[in-house]
């Protein structure tokens, strides 16, 4: 005797809801979740990487024009007289290398107001093959289409300090390898003021999320850099920093410090606050000295209003929020609205498609008309809902 034909799921009688059922449920919503968790991990490395390659193609294309219209040349050096180290510097050697006077630095001109999110500089750091266009600005926001160059730091190719961070597990991962980075390494960096400028790495170290000071110090008669990613990789507990000293043999002339786009002047030191033999009246605090050209702690990037009240700063999207790297869980409250609307979205999109294969009582027919529109909802759910996570996960 034959066994009886097995039927569809779509005449089969309805399972007891038991135990059993309960089970079957549980099982089948972690597997779902499961799944969608690899294509989330999926979207950080890859998705999140398209973005970024988009917007680098922009920057450079943005980039180039702004070197045509000014008629500067961002590819060429000038061989200057060497200088040496400035001792005392963190990761700068301790014993200068030569004894030289350092040529006077020039006034560099901006070709045009700066806004947040645009291109201002091409680096390049042969040793771990990164070569990516640096954008003003370290919100997530900025970071998002590449490294990017906190506003409260001098130019690259200026004196002083001059700071660049980028991601380290998305959004193409720039910074991925900076802990192979070694002393005598060069960083080569190319801004829309029209120079090029060779940094040699001299150290790096391990910090707090809030040791600021490594990008807030800085001497104006050096010209250095500092790049900023997070540590351990995946994480956003930690900062990594690495230290590079301007070679000006293979340098163009270095400028004068500037710090006044995405800030107000008034933010900035120029000249001593405490000197280090003023004396301390009884019961006074004594204040740490502050050099020069560098950023005042505390301030924020932009503090100032012009005539119609707007900040400075927000007139040219600086928001003053701090850097990607700060920001902790759900901290894009902006965020929730579309993350809500996406989701709903994306169980409509399967509730449509079930419905479809159960009214024809295809399966297949189901699969094959959601799958499009199923894959590009769950792109932006996964769009709004890596704003909601720390910069670093």
């Amino acid at each position: 005797m034959s066994p009886p034909p097995k039927l569809s799921r779509w005449d089969r009688p309805p399972e007891p809801r038991d135990w059993r059922w309960v089970v079957g449920h549980i099982g089948r919503s972690l597997i779902t979740v499961g799944l969608l968790m690899f294509a989330f991990v999926a979207y950080q490395l890859w998705g999140t990487a398209i973005q970024e390659a988009r917007a680098q193609g922009t920057l450079g294309r943005d980039f180039e024009q702004i070197i045509r219209d000014t008629g500067l040349d961002s590819t060429t050096t000038t061989s200057l007289v060497p200088v040496s180290l400035e001792p005392g510097l963190p990761g700068v050697p301790t014993t200068p290398t030569s004894v030289t006077t350092p040529p006077e630095p020039v006034i560099q001109e901006f070709p045009k107001d700066i806004v947040a999110g645009g291109v201002v500089a091409e680096i390049r750091i042969p040793s771990i093959d990164v070569k990516k266009y640096v954008v003003a600005g370290v919100s997530v926001k900025d970071l998002r289409k590449g490294v990017g160059h906190f506003p409260n730091t001098p130019f690259p190719g200026q004196l002083g300090n001059a700071a660049i961070a980028g991601h380290r597990t998305s959004y193409g991962q720039p910074f991925y390898r900076l802990d192979k980075l070694r002393e005598g390494d060069d960083i080569q960096v190319s801004t829309i003021l029209g120079g090029t400028y060779v940094y040699v790495v001299t150290g790096s170290e391990e910090v707090s999320k809030n040791d600021y000071h490594v990008i807030s110090n800085s001497d104006p008669s050096v010209a250095t850099l500092t790049l900023v990613t997070c540590t351990p990789i995946g994480t956003a507990s930690r900062r990594l920093i690495v230290y590079a000293t301007l070679d000006p043999t293979r340098s163009s002339a270095v400028g004068k410090t500037e710090l006044y786009y995405g800030q107000e002047a008034s933010s900035i030191v120029t000249t001593p606050v405490v000197d280090s033999e003023t004396e301390v009246e009884p019961g006074e605090v004594e204040a740490d000295p502050v050099v020069p050209g560098s950023f005042v702690p505390g301030t924020a990037v932009g503090v100032g209003i012009d005539t119609q009240g707007t900040s400075v700063a927000q007139s040219n999207g600086f928001d003053g929020g701090g850097d990607a790297f700060s920001q902790g869980w759900f901290a894009d409250g902006k965020a929730w609205p579309q993350l809500i609307g996406w989701l709903a979205l994306l169980l409509l999109v399967v509730g449509v498609s079930w419905q479809l294969a159960k009214r024809n009582r295809r399966l297949w027919l189901g699969i094959v008309v959601g799958f499009t529109p199923f894959v590009v909802v769950l792109y932006f759910f996964f769009e709004n809902l890596n704003r909601m996570l720390p910069a670093a996960v």
